[in-house]
């Protein structure tokens, strides 16, 4: 979603904050544009939906406002409202800078940070989801599309453990550090409830589609040492993950839809490879 079209002091009018000193697009995801905001020494995110999104906000805001009261680090909602026909939500800016960045910046931390990446996913997964979440609990299950049904079928028939939140775009562009702790998960319209393992899966399959393209080896085995310490940091909090190769079926079948109209076709049979891959180690087809 982009920001030329949207006039962000008209927004925060709306939302009620005047005499802003400086207002800064911010480079994010696709789905909703975002500016930084300062106003009295004091910082904000603004974050803008696309037209006709209400339920998208509204839901989201429930979320974060649950992720909040449960002690997470997510931004507090400060205002809510809509210009125009943009939903639009008023948060706290919070400290740190991308996981991303700072992998970047100290690639040698790769195992420090996937370590406080891991455990922060997991204390996630203590969580139950709010209410708006749980009367859709198979909502996850369904998001592979609808060309799975042998896939969901399996997932149907497989033992499920105890629902909880799932956030399903953890990532490190959407967690930030000041290097020694989780500063802030965010965006969280994805969130659902469901089977932890694949919100688990979720970040695998994004931290694999990270490797695609034109990458050295130092930048690949940065991001296995990550992806690795990933998974020591949350199986320390929740225990071993066990055998996800259903999940990773699942997590593989909705990156390549939600990728389909992003990536090259080199780049998409990658994809569909790792999918079939992961189908027939669970004979679902």
């Amino acid at each position: 979603m982009t920001h030329e079209h949207l006039d962000p002091y008209a927004i925060l009018e709306t939302l009620g904050l005047l005499d802003v000193t400086t207002v800064t697009p911010v480079q994010g995801g696709t789905d909703t544009a975002i500016w930084r905001v300062e106003k009295a020494g004091k910082i904000y995110a603004l974050r803008v939906f696309q037209k006709g999104e209400d339920d998208d906000c509204q839901r989201e805001q429930v979320v974060m406002q649950a992720a909040l009261a449960a002690g997470l680090p997510v931004p507090q909602i400060h205002a809510m409202g809509k210009w125009h026909d943009y939903p639009a939500l008023l948060l706290s800016w919070l400290p740190g800078r991308p996981i991303a960045e700072e992998l970047l910046a100290h690639p040698w931390r790769a195992w420090s940070l996937g370590l406080l990446f891991g455990q922060m996913q997991a204390i996630i997964h203590t969580l139950a989801a709010p209410d708006v979440l749980c009367q859709q609990p198979e909502a996850w299950i369904n998001w592979s599309g609808p060309d799975e049904k042998p896939l969901q079928e399996c997932l149907h028939r497989a033992k499920q453990q105890a629902l909880t939140l799932l956030h399903l775009d953890y990532h490190p562009l959407n967690v930030l550090t000041d290097g020694n702790k989780i500063t802030a998960v965010l965006d969280w319209r994805n969130a659902l409830s469901g089977d932890p393992r694949a919100d688990a899966a979720r970040t695998v399959s994004i931290l694999r589609y990270a490797s695609l393209g034109r990458r050295s080896i130092l930048e690949l085995l940065v991001l296995r040492i990550f992806e690795a310490g990933w998974r020591r940091g949350y199986e320390q909090k929740r225990g071993a993950l066990g055998n996800m190769n259903l999940f990773y079926a699942w997590a593989s079948a909705v990156m390549e839809r939600d990728l389909a109209t992003k990536l090259t076709q080199k780049d998409l049979s990658l994809i569909h490879r790792w999918t079939l891959k992961w189908k027939k180690r669970v004979g679902c087809f």
